[in-house]
């Protein structure tokens, strides 16, 4: 829906770290020890590699192709969760599950007619009903209504013999989803997995609820990108899933595969509304041996279990790259700052960076160029995680014409820049033995030179010969040449 501008990102209130990559919530693919595997990710499956959640990875039976598995994470999870969790269904419950034919529909009917309920359905066209009949032969003729339109709530009236159903698993829009209410018996749940109604903020007459029934808005993205939910819904989904797996009422489900380079055209076959089942986009073929190359835009991503050291970090250049960190993966930060926090707007990004789940730490007046200092930084970011990377932004500036330059002034640029840089690098190659970058903020006045800044283009200096050591001792190593820079203090 968004694909086809359906549905807006607003609409989602996505959270600024989610809008470079928000599409993909399940995948198929081998671990790192190269099992099979099948998981459910926050919002980045349109990849080639990801950090997948362990509590949310299933080991793929021997039986189901990569294929088959693709079809069962997120449908599964969400029937299982609306359907157990919201809508406790047992046996003997009459339940209304709409669209039949969708990924989801499938789903909830095996699980369904697993635990013995009496299932009605609606499909559109006659197609797709005889679909139905062919799949699920336990289904009457007389249980499967139409979704073009709301004569399924007569039908549901007269199969029920005025009873109506238990449950409602609900995905239609507007007068459907009215009449999908007064499809339910008292004590009724209405499951609502729907986005149109709730984004729309349509009216639902509070009568509704006289018959003491209950709604609950099932929206599985929502579960899994929650910080502060996701640990105990994570798991009861895993559960519900690894039994079902066990119990095989949960089954793979009809596809249609299209290739990586038919994207495209996969987005505009859901959106026709034709298709039956799941739309699947193959990345690679299950035969081929692992290690094989595949097109891919470069991204850099951070590992969630990891560190990350930014040197003079509560600067505007240091807070914009904190935050481009956050963007793409990083859980741990530790930042330092010569005075600490003396603003608003640094404690807004901080306080926003936590909101995401994000483990800030702030080491105000510790002297990276001093031994003690620097050990107590590489300390203090370990506990957090293995320090993955090291960033040296930090600067002082001490300005004049190179005849008023004292040793002192010198010394005032050299200790942020490159004194600081000396023992960040003898340390980090002792204490950190994870380290995959070591960075450091240079200036194009290293190598032309600038009028009344000869301490400063010094000192970068001394830093780019000290990559050039790292490269020759093969440790991972950076210098980036920048240019003028607006607030980079």
């Amino acid at each position: 829906m968004i694909a086809t501008d359906k549905l807006t990102l607003e609409s989602f209130q996505k959270i600024k770290r989610d809008i470079d990559s928000f599409l993909g919530l399940e995948v198929v693919g081998y671990d790192r020890s190269g099992q099979r595997i099948m998981a459910i990710c926050s919002n980045r499956g349109i990849s080639n590699v990801l950090m997948n959640d362990p509590i949310l990875s299933w080991i793929i039976p021997d039986e189901w192709t990569f294929e088959d598995a693709a079809t069962v994470p997120c449908v599964y999870a969400t029937s299982c969760y609306a359907l157990y969790e919201k809508g406790k269904m047992k046996k003997g419950d009459k339940v209304l599950i709409h669209s039949g034919i969708s990924s989801v529909g499938q789903a909830a009917i095996h699980l369904a007619l697993y635990e013995g309920c009496e299932v009605f359905t609606t499909v559109r066209t006659l197609e797709k009903r005889q679909f139905i009949r062919d799949t699920f032969p336990s289904i009457l003729d007389d249980h499967i209504g139409n979704s073009r339109d709301t004569s399924f709530e007569q039908m549901i009236f007269q199969q029920t013999y005025g009873q109506e159903v238990d449950i409602v698993l609900n995905s239609l829009a507007e007068e459907k989803l009215l009449a999908s209410i007064r499809c339910l018996a008292k004590g009724g749940r209405f499951l609502e997995i729907g986005k149109h109604d709730l984004i729309a903020d349509n009216i639902l007459d509070i009568m509704v609820f006289a018959k003491s029934i209950s709604f609950h808005a099932v929206m599985l993205d929502n579960i899994i990108n929650s910080i502060t939910e996701n640990i105990i819904y994570n798991k009861i989904i895993y559960d519900y899933i690894s039994q079902g797996m066990k119990s095989t009422s949960i089954k793979p489900l009809p596809r249609k595969v299209f290739e990586k380079s038919e994207v495209e055209v996969a987005f505009k076959y859901m959106a026709a509304g034709k298709h039956i089942g799941k739309i699947l986009i193959k990345i690679y073929d299950e035969n081929k041996p692992l290690g094989f190359s595949i097109l891919a835009y470069p991204q850099f991503f951070c590992k969630y279990h990891m560190s990350y050291i930014i040197l003079g970090g509560l600067g505007g250049f240091g807070l914009e790259l904190a935050d481009w960190l956050v963007l793409h993966g990083a859980k741990n930060l530790l930042l330092t700052s010569r005075t600490g926090l003396r603003n608003g707007y640094q404690r807004s990004k901080i306080e926003l960076w936590k909101s995401y789940g994000v483990n800030v730490q702030i080491v105000a007046g510790a002297d990276a160029s001093d031994h003690k200092d620097c050990a107590f930084i590489l300390n203090s970011a370990a506990e957090m995680g293995p320090v993955d990377a090291i960033f040296n932004r930090a600067v002082v500036m001490k300005d004049s014409l190179f005849k008023n330059q004292t040793a002192e002034s010198f010394e005032v640029a050299f200790k942020p820049k490159a004194m600081a840089t000396k023992t960040m690098d003898k340390l980090s190659r002792k204490m950190c033995p994870d380290l995959q970058h070591f960075v450091v903020f240079s200036s194009f006045s290293c190598g032309r030179g600038f009028a009344g800044i000869s301490n400063y283009g010094m000192a970068n200096s001394i830093i780019e010969r000290m990559r050039e050591r790292r490269i020759q001792n093969g440790l991972p190593r950076m210098a980036i040449q920048w240019g003028s820079v607006d607030d980079a203090h």
